[in-house]
Order: structure tokens, then C-alpha cells, then sequence
């Protein structure tokens, strides 16, 4: 092809650069913050005071109007939070997320391959793909530094998957321990403990012995998940909030009941930008989470409604939010407020709880609405509809968590000192896609491409964002394919769901997420969209000027590039929310930049549905330590510190049981049932000046590592 003078005029230009500097004298040059926040800038970045949370457009249909109302609802959405009272056996919503909106605990969190397919796989420790396995891991296994990563390589730089040597290998999860297995029996009214009748665990257990379950995904972390399209890692917590369930449209069945002139109503509602509120009500009902087999939420609504919030639990007499209801000050715990009904009245409109009808439930779950003098045994309205009070006042209180005071945050605001030299090249590194404008810029001589802006792209740090999804919900994008066991982008294309990636992590078998199903129906917006379910985002164009050629097959059976894909996290805070991806196999940033470099786990075994950017990578010698230190810069002191908004109750958080592996050493007999005592943290209450006021040191990282090795 013939050169363009633009073209020589550019080649000669870096070749100028270059042979004055050299790439690695070009790299140790002193760098102007102000170009290289111009080249953030252009790529999208931003700091995060500047983008608003996605409005609620109709939520003053069902909240009061008015500052207080307002307010009302977001005491109301702490209190549930991190109200121990809310989980069948004391677990709280808080108890998978104390820790900078994560989970920091490292016993009892491991969980085998239950979301592999087509079966699940119930063994601990296994390897999948070679190497030597896990065989200490199991319930109730204390996880250590050596542990980590899940999958070792013998050369962990080895990008050529025709080379690589698996160490060890396994496809358990490090996630997060929940509930005891039991059968849901019913509430005592006053008592904030569910009965339920204890069932022998036939995965949860040690010699016999049972311990508390663990979710099948790591958690993420709560903090800046407002800004997120949907939520889960699979992103079933819907953008459209149903009132009911997590899943939105997709459950056609979820109706709350509305009085209208003293008739009661069965309605649809959805609630657009409310992935927060879809995402609340999932865990309350989780047998592996928070609830014994079988609970709804009318009997949790019917048990809370019926305590003091947070009774158990000591708020801070300084808390950011609950400091005008705290107790502490009589060494009391819990709020000034009787129950939550009350709460609910002040927040929520009246047409939502003011009936006085019975609700009562057939086998088919069919409502029955009857009149109190009938003295039927049911439920109130407000307990009916208490998945709908949960759900927007918890959303109401995750919006106020917000992380927008971090050091790269300044920097985009104009503080030139706000980064070091090391950290501004981590920068350039991580928007350094190797293509579009930084090919012509000489800031970007010498620096390797990270790529990392790609999918960790705007002021939230994901294209997973509502900013992004409500732009483009479905791509169309080229793939990779193998060369001699290198990853290169091909130019063939496919569809995938914008903000989510099949990274190669594990393989894709082993968990579908976005390419699953809810209620027969599936997550993905492609699938939606090509089986034409009336509420899917509408195709991209392909195939015409300006437009990616369309994915072979299109339009009857086109290439969809979904299964084994997640949600794309955010990177805020990301210091402290180890372990890392969405099966919590990697402690380390350093090792995480590692994975990347080296383009996957399984992009061999993936290939079909591997995201074509783990292609795009390519890294230097040093350039992961770079990285590592410019994600340090993403961490807000106020969220290490625990400062408002921040802050929090006191919480009892289980943490393993006594033993190990191999033995339980505290035996409770539950029902006939063998079960192991708890061993609890006190995750001590703090006010809304932090940790440094309670004389508590900062939050440390997964393990207390130190992601530079210092």
C-alpha cells in the first residue's frame, strides 16, 4: 500500500524521537501531567465527581415526596443493609460486604465447580486442566498466600498456550460463606431468628459435620455499583427493577399489590435504573446466602416489620446516617424506632401499605386477597410488598456510596502533584490501546500497550457502566483466533453484550454466566434480541459503510460471543476487594496484570467466545510493576478509612467455625443434625469520622498483602 505524506510525516517523526531517546530512555523521561491528562481525557477518562448517578425517572411514584422522604429511605436502607436481623440464621446483606464494600474473609469461602456444565461439580480441589490439584482445599479450609493463583503455570509469562506447563489447577471459587442448610419453618413474632429445621449437607461438610454454605461466585464490591447498567457478575439484577425479583422483565409473573380507592391491586411495575434495587432482593431469598429453604419475602417481611432495626447490633452514635436514631449513647443497640414500619410509612407512599386487606398465598403461590373480619391467617399489604420497600431503599442507600476522592480523581480535576512520575506512566500503560490517536503522539513512544482502557474504560473504570450500556447495549466486534499458539485478532465478528467478557479465566463450560438462562428465558441482550422478546435492545447495524462486517451466519444463526462472559468490574478501591475475577483465584494485582500479559488462562480452550482485547496486550519488562502502582491510585482514603459515607453498624460476621479441614472441633446438635459452632468476627461499629477516630487501623488488602511486595 502507498504511503500518505501523513504517513511519513509520523514515521519520521517517532524515528526522530526514538533515536534521541531510545524506547526505555523515553520511558524514564520526565513526564508533563498535563499532556498525559489530555491523553486521559481524550481516551474517556474522567474523574468521578463529574458523572451523575443514573436517575430513578419514576421513582416518585412510589416514594413520599420531599428531603425527609427522602432521607426516611436511606436510613431505612442502611438499617436493612446491614441488619443481621434480615438472614434467616443472622446473615446480613453486609456480611458478604463489610470489607470496602467486599469480602476480605479467607475461611470457609471456598466453593467447588457448582455452576459447571452440564452437571455441576461437587468435588473440592480437583485439577480441570493438569497440574496437581488442591487436595487440602474443602469446607471450612483457611485460604494462605501460597494458595494463590488458582491456576499456576511454570512460567507464568508463557503467552504461547502451545508451551505452557499447568502447575496446578483447580475450579473451585473463593467466595463467600452464608447460611446454614435448613428448611424454612416459619417466624416467632419478636424473635429475629427464622426456625427452620437443620438438613444434612451432603457438600457443606466436614467428616459429617455441617458448615455454612458458600455462594458459587466471588462478591463484588458494593461501592460505585450504582453506576452499573445491570449487576451480578451474570448481570441478572436488572436495569428495569420489577418490584419482585432480580430479574425485570424476565419474570413476567412479578406483580406488588397497589390500594386504589380501598381496592387492592395486582400491578406490574418497572422501575428503569434500578439495577441496585434488582440486586437487593436476590440474596435474602438465597439458600446458599441468606435464607433457609424455601422463605419469601412476605414472611421476612411479616418477621422484620415486627423488630427493632438493627437490634442486635450497636450503631454508632456518630454515624453518617443513623446517628439521630443510634442507641449507644444508653449502651443500647439497635435504633430509636420501634420497627420498621414505621420507617417505611415516612418513606414510602401510602397506596403501597395502607390496606387493610389479608394476603394469603394458594399452593400454586396464586394470591388471595380476603377481608380481615373473614379471619383468615395472612399477610399484611406492607408485608407483602416489602420486596419493593427492601429493594428501593437499599438502592437509596448504595447510592450515597459513591468513591470519588481518590488521587487520580484529583488529578483529573487539574493537581498536577497528585501523581508520582511511576504512577503516570502505570497511566499512559493502562490507555495505551496501540492504536487510533496514540499512534501519532509521541507521548506514547516507548510505552507499552496495556490495553487496559479497552473494557476499563470512563470515569468508572468499566464498560460495564450505565453511561456506556444505555449508549450501545450490543456490539458487534471482531474475534481472536490462534497462530501457532499466540492469540491475533481476526477479521471475522460477533455479537457481544457491551460491558461484558469472556477473559478466559476459566473455561468457558465451567460457568456460562451471560450466556445463561433465568426462567427459560436468557440473560444476554443478543439472545433476547435475535429470539425477538419484545423488550431487547435493538441490533447494531453491520455489514454497511461505517459498520463492522457482520458475525458469519448473520441474520439466521450469526456468531454470539456470550457464553462463559461477566460483567466487567469496576477498578475503583480495587486494592483492598481481593480476591480478584469473578472466582476470586488471584490475591495479588501484580498477578492479575500477569494474567492479562500473558492473555489468559484458556484463550485456546475459549476461543470461540474470548474477548478479541486479550490480543491487543502487550507489556514490557517492568510495566506490571507501572500498573500496579497507578490502580493504587484508584483507592479513596475515605473508603480505607471507613469514613463517611462509608461508616457502619457494628456487625458479627461468621468467619469459619472452630477446626480446620479435617475436624470440627465445636459440634451443636441441630435437629438431629450435626452442626458446627461459628466462630464470628465483631466487626466494631464506626462513625462517620472512620477508623483513625476509633483508634482502628486502615483496611488492609485481601490476606494483608502488599500488592507491591514492599
Amino acid at each position: 500500500m502507498e504511503k500518505t505524506i501523513k504517513d511519513v510525516v509520523v514515521a519520521v517523526t517517532l524515528g526522530v524521537f526514538l533515536a534521541s531517546f531510545g524506547s526505555s530512555a523515553a520511558i524514564a523521561q520526565e513526564l508533563d501531567p498535563a499532556q498525559v491528562r489530555a491523553a486521559a481525557v481524550e481516551i474517556g477518562l474522567d474523574s468521578l465527581a463529574n458523572v451523575p448517578a443514573p436517575k430513578v425517572e419514576n421513582l416518585g411514584e412510589f416514594v413520599n415526596p420531599g428531603l425527609a422522604a427522602q432521607m426516611a429511605g436511606i436510613v431505612l436502607g442502611k438499617a436493612l443493609f446491614w441488619d443481621m436481623q434480615v438472614g434467616s440464621d443472622g446473615q446480613a446483606c453486609a456480611s458478604c460486604h463489610f470489607h470496602a464494600g467486599a469480602d476480605s474473609r479467607a475461611k470457609n469461602q471456598l466453593s467447588p465447580g457448582l455452576r459447571n456444565t452440564p452437571e455441576p461439580d461437587d468435588e473440592f480441589g480437583n485439577p480441570v486442566a493438569g497440574g496437581v490439584g488442591f487436595p487440602e482445599f474443602g469446607p471450612n479450609y483457611e485460604l494462605v498466600e501460597e494458595d494463590f493463583p488458582f491456576h499456576l503455570l511454570a512460567d507464568a509469562e508463557e503467552s504461547n498456550f502451545n508451551l505452557r506447563e499447568v502447575l496446578r489447577d483447580t475450579n473451585d471459587v473463593c467466595s463467600s460463606q452464608g447460611v446454614f442448610k435448613a428448611l424454612f419453618d416459619g417466624t416467632i413474632p419478636g424473635e429475629p431468628f427464622d426456625l427452620g429445621t437443620a438438613v444434612e449437607e451432603d457438600i457443606f461438610e466436614v467428616d459429617d459435620v455441617n458448615v455454612r454454605r458458600v455462594e458459587p461466585r466471588n462478591t463484588p464490591t458494593i461501592i460505585n455499583a450504582v453506576f452499573n447498567f445491570d449487576n451480578f457478575w451474570d448481570g441478572r439484577a436488572r436495569n428495569q427493577f420489577n418490584g419482585v425479583s432480580p430479574l425485570g422483565f424476565l419474570d413476567e409473573n412479578a406483580t406488588i399489590l397497589v390500594n386504589e380507592r380501598g381496592k387492592l391491586l395486582e400491578k406490574a411495575v418497572i422501575i428503569p435504573n434500578s439495577s441496585l434495587a434488582s440486586q437487593a432482593v436476590g440474596p435474602p431469598l438465597s439458600i446458599d446466602e441468606m435464607s433457609f429453604i424455601d422463605r419469601t419475602f412476605p414472611e421476612l417481611g411479616k418477621k422484620m416489620l415486627g423488630l427493632r432495626p438493627l437490634g442486635l447490633q450497636l450503631v454508632h452514635r456518630y454515624d453518617g446516617v443513623l446517628s439521630p436514631f443510634s442507641r449507644e449513647r444508653q449502651g443500647l443497640p439497635g435504633l430509636t424506632f420501634r420497627s420498621y414500619a414505621s420507617l417505611i410509612r415516612a418513606a414510602f407512599q401510602s397506596k403501597y401499605w395502607n390496606s387493610k386487606m389479608i394476603i394469603s398465598f394458594d399452593q400454586d403461590g396464586k394470591r388471595i386477597i380476603s377481608h380481615p373480619f373473614w379471619g383468615v391467617d395472612g399477610f399484611s399489604q406492607m408485608e407483602a410488598n416489602f420486596s419493593l420497600f427492601f429493594g428501593l431503599a437499599i438502592q437509596m442507600y448504595e447510592a450515597t456510596l459513591v468513591s470519588d476522592q481518590t488521587r487520580f480523581d484529583k488529578f483529573m480535576e487539574g493537581d498536577d502533584g497528585a501523581l508520582t512520575q511511576d504512577e503516570l506512566r502505570g497511566l499512559l500503560t493502562f490507555i495505551n490501546r496501540g492504536r487510533d490517536f496514540q499512534v501519532a503522539n509521541p507521548l506514547f513512544s516507548g510505552v507499552s500497550q496495556g490495553n487496559c482502557v479497552s473494557c476499563h474504560g470512563g470515569a468508572e473504570f468499566t464498560d460495564a457502566s450505565f453511561r456506556n450500556v444505555e449508549e450501545e447495549a450490543i456490539e458487534v466486534e471482531e474475534t481472536p483466533e490462534l497462530d501457532a499458539g499466540e492469540l491475533i485478532v481476526a477479521e471475522e465478528t460477533g455479537f457481544i453484550d457491551n460491558g461484558f467478557s469472556n477473559i478466559g479465566v476459566r473455561t468457558t463450560p465451567e460457568d456460562l454466566g451471560r450466556g445463561a438462562e433465568e426462567l427459560g428465558k436468557p440473560l444476554s441482550f443478543i439472545r433476547q434480541a435475535l429470539e425477538g422478546f419484545p423488550f431487547a435492545p435493538e441490533l447494531p447495524e453491520c455489514g454497511v459503510p461505517g459498520a463492522e462486517d457482520c458475525p458469519p451466519g448473520f441474520p439466521d444463526d450469526p456468531k454470539v460471543q456470550v457464553d462463559g462472559a461477566f460483567k466487567i468490574p469496576g477498578l475503583r478501591n480495587v486494592e483492598l476487594t481481593g480476591p480478584y475475577f469473578h472466582n476470586g483465584g488471584e490475591a495479588l494485582l501484580g498477578d492479575v496484570v500477569e494474567f492479562y500479559d500473558r492473555r489468559s488462562n484458556f484463550g485456546d480452550v475459549n476461543i470461540e467466545e474470548l474477548d478479541r482485547n486479550m490480543a491487543r496486550v502487550e507489556l514490557g519488562e517492568g510495566d506490571e510493576d507501572l500498573l500496579v502502582e497507578f490502580l493504587l491510585t484508584l483507592t479513596d482514603e475515605r473508603v480505607r478509612n471507613e469514613m463517611a459515607p462509608f461508616d457502619h453498624p457494628q456487625i458479627f460476621v461468621p468467619n469459619g467455625h472452630p477446626g480446620d479441614q479435617d475436624i470440627i472441633e465445636c459440634i451443636e446438635n441441630v435437629d438431629g443434625v450435626n452442626q458446627a459452632c461459628d466462630d464470628l468476627l465483631d466487626v466494631e461499629a464506626v462513625g462517620a469520622f472512620g477508623r483513625p477516630a476509633e483508634g482502628l487501623p486502615p483496611l488492609e488488602a485481601f490476606l494483608g498483602l502488599d500488592h507491591l511486595g514492599e
